[in-house]
């Protein structure tokens, strides 16, 4: 085992003997899903051997042989022992009718239970593999270091060490289990999943905290509840909600002859009681194991207080939302540079590289960061505001940041600082990045080359790609993650160049007027209430948990019924926003296109050419976006249904038809756009080509009788590459256009004469 020591933070001193001892609450919780679990476990088996008694009973009566009918004597009036005295030869009397067996209501009943015995063991079969996505195992021959950490760790908070460890490519850091029938009575056992983006972004000191968070729960006896839970909502899901080839054949009999067609509603009905009643159960658990999961995350945070000290984790969370933007800002870079046919062998390298680029963007050095620690150990520095809802993207289920540094800091203990990055436990660190790398481009793209180009070459094309979509300070934000909407071009076309601005001095007061010292406090108002709007929302759909009854909105406390008139409140203040910000395009338009005119034909026409390209480009854009998510939901209405009314199926084929029919109307259109001036593009290209890579699929048949997922996915998987290769285009090409006119605001400037007075003769003003 490699000597783990020097790279090993140490643990913070005087940490409280009982610190991780479980509270009260989670105790009680514990047994509150232990008894669901057992309440689950009783009805499910009795149904499911009751269901086969009563199949065994039926058939094998029906099986039986009918017992012979003894004989009776018939009634005499003769003295015992004395045979009758009769003139009739003597014969056997008659048997009496015998009771006959139901035959028909056997078979009935033995079918139904034999359907209902399917029913609820089919989702006993059904193995659910943990993962999707890439994840690359890693051994202790490989990477000594990193399990000797691993180990060390596992000793100090007492967990047991994982089955198999993997790398991930994201920010991320999970315990991952595979799960069957028999983990209903044998726990699974538990991997660890280590995001390499995680990696890339914390100090040694919060990355043992995050792992030691995450063996929190590997030493926590309540996770094997956790399992459990798992795999009785995977069966129960599978009975409940679950559709396959049985329910197609009841469906079928559902609308036979009559005859057939009552004993198929009949055990419809049989059916939906014990579904409802699983389904009941289903919540019931959840509901339990939900409240049981909060304190389960508070015990794994004491335990990272305990092996790392209370700021490491508190550091680690507040870091966490920046890094998952880095990386999603690493892989757009990336795909920008695919589109290409150029590939990194470092996707990491890029991801330090995003970092520091959207911190460049948002005009903000201290994004991602955290606050210096006091100087008196005893003190500690609040990170996360009390109305801070937010939870990281590898954490969604957690309680909130808030929340969790309370509990962190219960009783505060000062964590022992190491800033050395975690990369330092991995040997041969360009392996291990480049075989992730790989990865994610074979998910992703389905193809790697085998040569990947050293990053620093990629960087070089991304910073030329974020040079043309880094607008001017100037604008405060104005054109970030929107469309331009000036308005009808040719009207204004007509009045710039022939009715308005043909004072000089007016036109420049207009153009001093336009970005004004009033845009800033604009825009950061509207960022604000794009917070406050995601708040609200998350308020309403209940993604957020309230910390007592009311929450705080500028200022006032608020109850949660008044979340719907707030919300009202700030998305009429965001519309009356966004009606001054198209008329500040319209006004740009006109002042920018009055300053070409003068100037140039050839400049007037440069800009009205670039105009339209940029709306041509943002009426595409818009129209795919509003026809995905058109496709996504009548597809999801219908999902988990192996059978539609004609009427829902009809109309799906039409929405398929016509969003298949706008994409390939689109694309022709996209023909006729031809590229401006942009880095790493031809100028003059018509735009259509690059927008998708392979031919647009193929008409849906005229005549179908099912939808064809793998026809529908492709349908999405086209319109979405359009969608993303159209948003590049979008920005770079606003980029440009922001850069055209202040190239031709500083021209018009520069060529202004001085205006001359004369008595006699003035000289009218004039641009050459």
């Amino acid at each position: 085992m490699a000597d783990i020591a020097s790279l090993y933070p140490p643990a913070p001193d005087a940490v409280p003997a009982d610190l991780t001892a479980p509270s009260r609450v989670y105790r009680a919780r514990v047994v509150i899903v232990l008894l669901c679990l057992i309440v689950f476990v009783g009805t499910y088996l009795g149904l499911t051997v009751g269901s086969v008694v009563t199949c065994y009973y039926c058939f094998s009566e029906l099986a039986a042989d009918e017992p012979p009918t003894p004989y009776t004597p018939p009634a005499s009036s003769t003295k015992s022992g004395q045979y009758p005295r009769t003139s009739t030869p003597l014969t056997a009397s008659p048997r009496p009718p015998r009771e006959t067996k139901p035959v028909f209501g056997l078979i009935v009943g033995g079918v139904i239970s034999a359907l209902l015995c399917l029913f609820l063991v089919k989702g006993l079969f059904k193995r659910s593999r943990a993962g999707g996505g890439v994840r690359v195992e890693v051994t202790e021959k490989e990477q000594p270091a990193l399990f000797a950490f691993i180990r060390k760790l596992c000793t100090e908070v007492g967990a047991p060490f994982p089955h198999k460890v993997f790398v991930v490519p994201e920010v991320n850091a999970a315990v991952s289990f595979d799960d069957s029938f028999l983990n209903l009575v044998f726990p699974s056992r538990k991997n660890l999943l280590i995001g390499l983006a995680l990696v890339n972004r914390l100090n040694l000191s919060e990355f043992k905290a995050v792992l030691a968070h995450e063996f929190g729960h590997f030493s926590q006896n309540s996770m094997k509840l956790g399992s459990y839970v798992y795999t009785a909502n995977r069966v129960v899901a599978e009975v409940v909600y679950g559709r396959d080839q049985v329910d197609d054949l009841l469906d079928t009999l559902r609308r036979t002859d009559i005859r057939i067609a009552i004993f198929a509603w009949t055990f419809t009905g049989i059916l939906w009681v014990m579904r409802k009643a699983l389904e009941l159960l289903y919540r019931g658990i959840n509901f339990a194991h939900v409240a049981l999961s909060r304190q389960m995350e508070y015990n794994a945070d004491l335990v990272a207080v305990r092996a790392a000290g209370s700021d490491a984790l508190t550091f680690a969370l507040a870091r966490l939302d920046f890094a998952g933007d880095a990386f999603g800002q690493t892989w757009t870079d990336l795909t920008a540079a695919a589109d290409h046919g150029r590939f990194t062998r470092d996707i990491y390298y890029h991801h330090t590289k995003a970092a520091e680029y959207l911190r460049a963007r948002r005009n903000d050095p201290t994004l991602g960061g955290v606050p210096a620690l006091p100087e008196d150990p005893n003190e500690t520095v609040q990170v996360f505001k009390p109305e801070d809802l937010s939870v990281p993207a590898m954490w969604a289920t957690h309680p909130a940041n808030h929340d969790r540094e309370s509990n962190i800091k219960v009783r505060y203990v000062r964590s022992p600082v190491d800033e050395r990055s975690p990369w330092l436990l991995f040997d041969d660190v360009g392996t291990v990045r480049e075989a992730v790398t790989r990865a994610v481009y074979l998910l992703a793209r389905k193809t790697c080359p085998k040569e990947l180009e050293d990053p620093e070459a990629i960087q070089a094309f991304i910073d030329a790609e974020h040079a043309e979509i880094t607008y001017s300070l100037r604008y405060h934000g104005l054109y970030d993650n929107r469309y331009i909407k000036p308005g009808d071009l040719a009207e204004l076309t007509v009045r710039a160049a022939r009715e308005e601005f043909d004072d000089l001095d007016k036109l420049a007061a207009a153009h001093n007027a336009l970005y004004g010292p009033d845009l800033k406090d604009r825009t950061d108002g509207q960022k604000a209430r794009n917070e406050e709007s995601g708040k609200l929302n998350r308020l309403r759909e209940g993604a957020a948990a309230l910390t007592g009854t009311d929450f705080e909105h500028r200022g006032r406390r608020y109850r949660r019924t008044d979340v719907e008139r707030l919300l009202k409140e700030v998305d009429a203040e965001t519309d009356r926003y966004f009606e001054s910000v198209h008329s500040l395009d319209r006004n740009a338009f006109r002042v920018h296109y009055a300053m070409a005119v003068q100037l140039g034909e050839t400049d007037a026409a440069e800009l009205e050419r670039w105009y339209r390209f940029q709306l041509g480009v943002q009426e595409l854009h818009s129209t795919l976006v509003g026809w995905a998510g058109f496709v996504q939901s009548t597809m999801a209405g219908m999902a988990g249904k192996r059978q539609v009314p004609e009427q829902d199926f009809q109309n799906a084929l039409a929405v398929l038809r016509q969003a298949h029919e706008t994409l390939r109307l689109q694309l022709r259109g996209a023909n006729e756009l031809l590229l401006p001036p942009l880095t790493n593009m031809t100028a003059g290209e018509p735009l259509g080509p690059f927008l998708l890579t392979d031919p647009l699929l193929d008409y849906l048949p005229t005549y179908t009788n099912s939808l064809d997922g793998a026809w529908v996915q492709q349908l999405l998987n086209q319109t979405g590459e359009v969608i993303d290769k159209a948003a590049r285009v979008l920005f770079k090409s606003l980029g440009g256009l922001l850069a055209l006119q202040e190239q031709l605001a500083e021209r018009w400037t520069a060529a202004r004469t001085p205006v001359v007075t004369a008595e006699t003769n003035p000289v009218p003003n004039t641009v050459e």
